[in-house]
């Protein structure tokens, strides 16, 4: 099979720890064939063409200054978008009305319409979607759903979360996050943060059938810190650093999820998942929640209640030769070249769009504004 030949969106060559460089470069330049970068396209093509020889790409890889000069290419199959969210539906509609198959990172776009009417594009013009809620392919996530498929904890009776973190500190941001403190752009800790981990839990545990949302700033001051640590400025914030939900599963189980920015309590895991059942109860617990790019401090254990015993469980765990944050991002591109794989596409975004959309509405709604 011949690879699949990429065109890269907002492969930065100043920006080196950002997640194109950490997440997706590293599976793409070691695809064993599977894949080949064929062109970087950044704000400029000097641009590009710095990058390209910044992350030594062959001389041969293309670099463009445009979408639509991205999207005319015949020789690109598959376009990857990882630009800031705000500029994600300009990016990508140029290569959708191509008819070319498009990977763009979570969220979909900046708002909900803008996220429909990409989904509209992608099936009007057949081209094949993939969106970055890779927590779907997570081997932990995975492994906890084949739990309650083996009924190991009988039927679901409820389900707890509780998360936090998202930044190392309460009231600090690096000055390039600055848009996180800003809800008009649309990517956030919320809008991110909130949307990956309700995505790989309803996974588990099926769709919210429904739900009430309780969104709040209580700390609304936030210091922006440049590259050596020091205030550069101190911005006020219009993102809920509070979320709570509360919501019915498909089965009639309860679901409670609590979410606040900052670290956590010293000495304990940033992120606790509870699944309560008839015959024992799995508890999931991590460094943090972002399951889908860090693999530290994840520990599954059951509680059976007739034995009264806890069980450690095991998973295996795929990519080992790539950096934690690739691992969920090879396992997409993995799938994608497959023809029975699967993984979350536009649809499924558009979806997840709505319930953020919906959680934003009813907490506006209930005099809070997120």
């Amino acid at each position: 099979m011949s690879p699949i030949r990429v065109g890269m969106i907002g492969l930065s060559a100043r920006a080196k720890t950002a997640w194109a460089s950490n997440a997706h470069l590293p599976y793409l330049k070691a695809s064993n064939g599977k894949y080949v970068i064929t062109a970087l396209c950044n704000s400029s093509v000097s641009a590009a063409q710095a990058a390209i020889e910044a992350y030594n790409l062959p001389a041969s890889t293309k670099a463009y200054g445009s979408p639509e000069d991205l999207a005319n290419d015949q020789e690109i199959d598959l376009v990857v978008c990882n630009t800031r969210v705000d500029v994600h539906y300009e990016v990508i509609k140029p290569s959708l009305m191509k008819g070319k198959s498009v990977y763009c990172e979570w969220p979909l776009a900046s708002s909900l319409r803008e996220a429909e009417e990409l989904q509209a594009l992608a099936k009007k013009h057949n081209a094949r979607t993939m969106v970055g809620l890779q927590g779907e392919l997570a081997p932990v996530v995975l492994k906890v759903k084949s739990l309650i498929e083996e009924d190991k904890i009988g039927k679901v009776l409820s389900s707890t979360v509780v998360s936090a973190g998202g930044t190392r500190t309460r009231d600090t941001l690096p000055e390039g996050l600055k848009y996180f403190t800003e809800k008009k752009y649309g990517g956030n800790m919320v809008t991110i943060g909130i949307g990956h981990l309700l995505d790989w839990v309803e996974l588990v545990l099926g769709e919210l059938s429904s739900f009430t949302s309780k969104l709040s700033i209580q700390r609304p001051k936030i210091d922006l810190l440049g590259p050596n640590g020091s205030i550069v400025e101190t911005v006020t914030s219009d993102i809920a650093d509070h979320v709570m939900i509360q919501g019915t599963l498909p089965s009639g189980a309860p679901l409670s999820f609590v979410f606040r920015r900052g670290p956590p309590f010293k000495g304990t895991p940033g992120f606790l998942w509870l699944i309560h059942g008839e015959k024992g109860e799995i508890k999931l617990t991590a460094a943090s929640a972002a399951l889908q790019a860090a693999d530290d401090g994840k520990s599954i254990q059951i509680h059976n209640f007739e034995t009264d015993e806890v069980e450690t469980v095991e998973w295996e765990t795929r990519f080992l030769e790539l950096p934690p944050p690739a691992r969920g991002v090879a396992a997409m591109y993995e799938a994608f070249a497959e023809e029975t794989g699967k993984y979350p596409d536009f649809e499924h975004a558009v979806l997840r769009h709505r319930q953020i959309e919906e959680m934003l509405k009813k907490a506006e709604d209930d005099g809070k504004v997120a």
